[in-house]
């Protein structure tokens, strides 16, 4: 049974939805140890509404950063989940959680996504993510080993070997592939819901935010094969084409910028790569994992 549970929480301007996700969390059966929240220089009530929850719970801890500028996905998150890092310490954490502030989940969740890790080669772990749109739930389709990075718990020897989150573009796709070429399963159960109230990436606007998915595409090193398949999957979902093309759009021109920084672990591509390619053939399967 997991022992200590810490959770940090990238948070910007983020009034309408936070406090869903702070009473979501104060209600859940297993409550973390110690919850991080920090806020990225928000311009609206955020950190007030965060700090009246922390004065009522003193296991919830809110950071204050100040950096000023238009909002960044990938880089910008990752900084902001870092700083939450260098402020928990030496906390002998045993599974750190990325939590995202537009979320909302029943009770039983984090218990129930902690039970995973009583399997000990699961390294990345999470529930099932869907987008509310008026009053239903859509799926934001997501394959089975896919940890949607709007809530990714770690184990603490998995974030250790990965070397924590990238600060790329496509942080959260690079991260789970790193931890399963070092032999970790990642997952994402779909018993477990975890109700997101705003698209990824449409803080930008929706087309601007399939071209930043575009970018974390390049970013991780992505085969050009799979990733034009991956634009006409998701030309079959709102907004209608136009998104899939805005997605292969901020692929290919990031060749052209030399701003969009791709990992240098030419091993990772590698892999990365040789996954992609047999998921690209297989029905979006994995390669069978070898016998230790």
């Amino acid at each position: 049974m997991i022992g200590r549970l810490v959770v940090i929480s990238p948070c910007r301007d983020e009034e309408q939805f936070v406090e869903l996700t702070l009473r979501s969390v104060v209600n859940q059966t297993r409550q973390p140890d110690r919850w991080i929240v920090v806020d990225d220089d928000s311009s609206d009530a955020t950190p007030d509404i965060v700090s009246r929850y922390a004065t009522a719970h003193p296991w919830i801890e809110l950071v204050r950063r100040k950096r000023g500028g238009e909002r960044h996905l990938g880089p910008g998150v990752v900084a902001t989940f870092n700083t939450g890092l260098v402020h928990l310490g030496n906390d002998p954490f045993e599974v750190i959680a990325k939590l995202d502030c537009d979320l909302e989940f029943e009770p039983h969740c984090f218990a129930a996504i902690l039970a995973h890790f009583d399997a000990p080669q699961v390294g990345i772990a999470s529930g099932t993510t869907y987008l509310k749109v008026d009053a239903k739930l859509v799926s934001e389709r997501h394959p089975p080993f896919q940890v949607p990075g709007q809530a990714k718990f770690y184990r603490r020897g998995c974030f250790a070997e990965i070397g924590g989150l990238q600060p790329i573009y496509g942080w959260d796709i690079i991260d789970e592939t790193d931890a399963r070429r070092h032999r970790w399963i990642t997952l994402s159960d779909p018993a477990i819901t975890l109700v997101h109230h705003r698209l990824r990436g449409a803080t930008l606007g929706v087309l601007r935010g399939r071209v930043v998915w575009g970018w974390g595409a390049y970013a991780i090193g992505s085969h050009p094969l799979f990733t034009i398949a991956r634009g006409f999957y998701r030309m079959a979902e709102p907004p209608w084409i136009l998104g899939g093309l805005a997605f292969l759009w901020g692929f290919f021109s990031s060749y052209f910028h030399p701003e969009i920084k791709r990992t240098d672990n030419r091993d990772l591509i590698r892999y990365l790569r040789r996954e992609q390619l047999y998921r690209l053939f297989h029905a979006n399967r994995l390669p069978r994992r070898e016998k230790d």
